[in-house]
């Protein structure tokens, strides 16, 4: 088996309906991520990306927010008509998808 060279991981941390925080779950993370998974098989390139589930990442109000590792880019707001642009632009050609990039520290 080859090892893991990138791991994208997707919010999909569901709280509490009363409480005041956005729930990245709720808004799209779960789809999200099923999609990058799909895709990335789809690709063939599941054996060296990862899309990985997370519970709460801390940015509550960009979500659904995903990170990339090694690199640590941050990406929010994110809708499942991004994923494609997020696995062309970053997970295969190394670059930053700037207009959903999360840049503050939230």
């Amino acid at each position: 088996m080859s090892k893991i060279k990138r791991h994208i991981f997707v919010c999909e941390n569901i709280r509490d309906k009363s409480n005041s925080k956005q729930s990245c779950g709720r808004l799209g993370g779960i789809e999200n991520r099923e999609e990058l998974k799909r895709r990335l098989r789809e690709l063939g390139l599941s054996k060296n990306i990862r899309a990985n589930k997370s519970g709460c990442l801390g940015a509550c109000h960009h979500g659904p927010v995903a990170v990339v590792y090694p690199e640590g880019r941050w990406y929010g707001e994110i809708e499942l008509d991004d994923i494609e642009e997020i696995i062309q632009k970053d997970l295969i050609n190394n670059e930053v998808v700037k207009r959903l990039e999360i840049e503050d520290d939230y």
